[in-house]
């Protein structure tokens, strides 16, 4: 796996590296906050769990356990470990009665994975009550049970925690960074199995500016194994502990792109730019001069709170269907951006290749010759057309005037009845009562989060990349 550079800037990411390696290390005063954190929620949880009828084990895991967290990013993760003869509801139930009484009922979310399991903070740091089942190697009963493996394989495994976090760092300044929904992005423990195979940061991003689809990361010895384990998948990267679980299958092809072209841009042009996030300021002024507004579209909507991992995957299915209704009617999306406080309301904003199209349409059909085809073309066609006839290659054509030639009107039209057009239950009355802005009345916009959007829409972050 290694890639030899013949570039001769090699010297110049070292400085870098070396540069940006004290910005990825919390401080020491930090690291003891922290450190006292964590006593607290053991020493809460440990009390709690004298209430439990099944006296789950306890493991600190999550980035702080092992050592690759960022400043001011620290995450805590608790493992409440059961016996397997405890079944899913009971092992459910009893540990979110252990989180209420340590930490309290009104002071947690509840999170979604494979099972439910809390999230809470204690002195601004995050803190995940997980629980899963003790079990032996391999013998998983729930995709959690891996966790205290995971664990121990990168404390013994994963001595370049450095190189881990300025993986980390990187890779949240492309936005990246994140196995959930929302993102499709690079875990966690991804980024120290990435470490863990390439040996460095420098090692992986100078790999990983050549990496081509499909993407295989696993053992030599694996390769052919892993290749037909999950035939048809574009990346896999294997688990380390567990050859029949792809990490990769979390991880979007856009977002490896954009990993991929961060890395050849920093190979190129070493800097470190490439490790700082640059929040952009929203200017109305900006938004309003800008050429492509009248192109843009957003649909706004309040909604009950949910999951934030359930909500993601509603919000996306449902945009899904909506872009495909739009590009079915000619009006050609060209990109999106969702956004979401994930606790009221969202928004899709959308970037037309255009707005309004012909108010005609011109409609080729089946050959003559497709008897069945001709027939069910004619009999819908036949009485909304100005004329049908039949081209040079044999084949039946209407002209007819379109039901809808403006984009807005298409929108409201779905809104309607938006289960119709493959929306989500369960916002489907948000949708109803969404609202839609246009051009400039985008301008009218309230909330900051969608202003964002907006910029982000017609600002994309990669687009430094291209100069």
């Amino acid at each position: 796996m290694t890639y030899m550079s013949q570039a001769n800037n090699t010297s110049m990411i070292d400085s870098v590296l070396e540069e940006v390696a004290g910005q990825v290390i919390p401080s020491k005063d930090e690291m003891e906050r922290v450190k006292n954190v964590s006593e607290i929620v053991l020493k809460q949880i440990k009390d709690a769990i004298e209430f439990s009828k099944f006296s789950p084990e306890i493991i600190l895991g999550g980035s702080y356990a092992r050592n690759t967290w960022l400043p001011h990013e620290a995450d805590i993760d608790v493992f409440l470990r059961y016996p397997t003869n405890v079944n899913r509801k009971e092992l459910e139930e009893d540990s979110y009665r252990i989180s209420c009484k340590a930490f309290g009922e009104n002071n947690l979310v509840i999170r979604y994975a494979e099972h439910p399991y809390t999230e809470t903070y204690v002195d601004n740091v995050r803190v995940n009550i997980v629980p899963c089942y003790k079990v032996e190697l391999g013998n998983w009963i729930t995709a959690a049970d891996r966790s205290p493996y995971h664990l121990n394989f990168v404390k013994e495994n994963v001595k370049q925690t450095l190189d881990v976090r300025l993986l980390k760092k990187f890779i949240k300044c492309q936005g990246i960074y994140g196995a959930e929904i929302k993102v499709g992005g690079f875990s966690g423990y991804m980024c120290e199995t990435l470490i863990y195979r390439y040996g460095s940061f420098k090692n992986l991003i100078l790999n990983a500016s050549k990496w081509r689809l499909p993407l295989i990361i696993t053992d030599k010895d694996k390769v052919k194994e892993v290749k037909e384990k999950f035939r048809g998948d574009k990346i896999i990267i294997t688990d380390p502990i567990d050859h029949n679980r792809n990490l990769g299958r979390a991880l979007s092809i856009k977002s490896l792109a954009k990993f991929v072209l961060a890395c050849r841009n920093f190979v190129k042009k070493p800097s470190k730019e490439h490790f700082i996030q640059h929040d952009k300021e929203i200017k109305l002024k900006d938004i309003e001069s800008n050429m492509l507004l009248e192109n843009v579209m957003i649909l706004e909507f309040e909604h009950e709170k949910t999951s934030a991992d359930i909500l993601w995957g509603m919000l996306y299915r449902t945009l899904n269907h909506f872009t495909k209704q739009f590009n079915e009617n000619n009006f050609n999306v060209a990109r999106t951006v969702t956004v979401s406080d994930e606790k009221s309301f969202s928004a899709y904003i959308f970037l037309f290749e255009t707005k309004q199209v012909s108010e005609y349409e011109y409609r080729i059909g089946p050959y003559v010759f497709d008897e069945e085809n001709f027939e069910k073309f004619v009999s819908k066609n036949l009485n909304n057309s100005y004329f049908l006839w039949i081209n040079d290659e044999g084949k039946i054509c209407a002209f007819k005037k379109r039901n809808i030639s403006i984009a807005k009107k298409l929108l409201e039209e779905i809104l309607k009845d938006p289960i119709k057009y493959g929306a989500s239950r369960k916002i489907v009355e948000a949708l109803k009562k969404g609202k839609i802005y246009t051009g400039k009345e985008i301008l009218e916009v309230k909330r900051e989060e969608i202003l964002k959007g907006v910029i982000e829409l017609l600002e994309p972050g990669e687009k430094k990349y291209f100069g």
